[in-house]
């Protein structure tokens, strides 16, 4: 069986899941707009698997690609666009075919 993933994750954990320390995922949250962790009612950060994400993504782009933060930011703002091109044009796709159907 596979360990159950939690809703949310702490400041403390994410660092020790992805391997870096607690300040660059503090620092990060202000550099790249992707990366918004919710607050609970303590004000503390609280990361889901997809917050997660987008750090590895940063940690990738940083670490293996050897960009810069401004790099990484526009690097990943195209990939964002992309993907929401690639729906945008699934969804139209599924709808033509729909239509010709009903022809």
């Amino acid at each position: 069986m596979s360990k159950p993933t939690k809703l949310y994750y702490d400041t403390n954990e994410v660092a020790e899941i992805v391997g870096c320390e607690p300040s660059a995922l503090r620092f990060w949250e202000k550099k790249f707009p992707h990366l918004n962790p919710k607050r609970d009612s303590r004000n503390r950060r609280r990361y889901t698997e997809a917050d997660i994400e987008i750090v590895r993504k940063i940690m990738y782009q940083k670490e293996k690609q050897g960009r810069t933060l401004k790099g990484t930011r526009e690097q990943l703002n195209h990939r964002e666009t992309a993907q929401n091109l690639i729906h945008r044009l699934t969804r139209l796709r599924e709808f033509l075919v729909e239509l010709k159907e009903h022809m």
